[in-house]
């Protein structure tokens, strides 16, 4: 562990967009606000590897950027471990991405295909490259 400077702590609340927020409540903070301060608790820290469970649930859009970009910066660094179900939260610079639906798939980046997205997610998937308008899903089994 190297430790942090005094400066980082201040740099990283800027950084998450945590500077405005230091003085409120836990109570009152929003449910990307709260993942934000519980982030930089985590990088504050220290550590030697990152690991995630949902960290993009339930957060708004700007909380996913700012995510996504200390994500980024991070990962330049340490090792980060991600688990979720929103397909949309993976970044880019991905190394591997394991899926799971009673089998493990390993991709390593630009491998992964539509056949075994569907195999996970069991059903027909397309791959959209980011930046494309999005895509209404059509009905899904009988379903709207």
């Amino acid at each position: 562990s190297r430790g942090l400077s005094d400066k980082e702590p201040v740099e990283l609340a800027k950084k998450l967009k945590l500077d405005s927020i230091l003085d409120k409540p836990v109570s009152e903070l929003s449910g990307g606000q709260m993942q934000r301060v519980l982030i930089a608790r985590a990088i504050i820290g220290d550590p030697g590897i990152l690991l995630f469970d949902e960290p993009t649930a339930s957060i708004d859009s700007e909380s996913r950027q700012i995510f996504q970009s200390v994500i980024h910066e991070l990962n330049q660094r340490i090792p980060i471990v991600m688990v979720t179900h929103d397909a949309s939260a993976i970044a880019q610079e991905v190394k591997h991405i394991a899926c799971m639906n009673q089998e493990l798939y390993i991709h390593d980046v630009g491998k992964v295909s539509e056949e075994n997205l569907e195999k996970v997610y069991g059903c027909p998937v397309d791959l959209i490259a980011h930046g494309v308008p999005h895509r209404v899903l059509k009905s899904h089994n009988g379903h709207r």
